[in-house]
């Protein structure tokens, strides 16, 4: 099952929103850049995956990677603390999780 980087991407952006709030018209656009890049990251997984050129732990890894990237962008705006971003974050991944992880077989989200 190939995934759709919209549809990721799109699901994301509205648990985020709705979790950011009354935050989330300061930094939708830096939120949706970063989303995007893990969306993208997403797509890259499902494709290494079935090359046979990444292992679910560096998987593993590359989502790490990018939830810490993002949480890093989101604290530097003024006013948004370290439990709210995390909850964006977590909210973002737990929509998308079962698809994510059924379609590449491993579970990373």
């Amino acid at each position: 099952m190939a995934l759709n980087i919209n549809d990721i991407l799109n699901q994301m952006l509205q648990v985020a929103e709705k979790s950011l709030g009354a935050k989330w018209p300061a930094i939708s656009d830096i939120a949706t850049s970063e989303f995007k890049k893990l969306s993208q990251n997403i797509i890259d997984i499902e494709e290494m995956k079935s090359n046979g050129t990444i292992s679910e732990e560096k998987a593993k890894l590359q989502i790490e990677i990018q939830k810490n990237a993002i949480k890093t962008v989101l604290l530097t705006e003024k006013g948004l603390s370290l439990l709210a971003v995390e909850s964006a974050i977590n909210g973002a991944l737990g929509v998308i999780a079962n698809v994510v992880n059924t379609a590449i077989g491993w579970s990373i989200l």
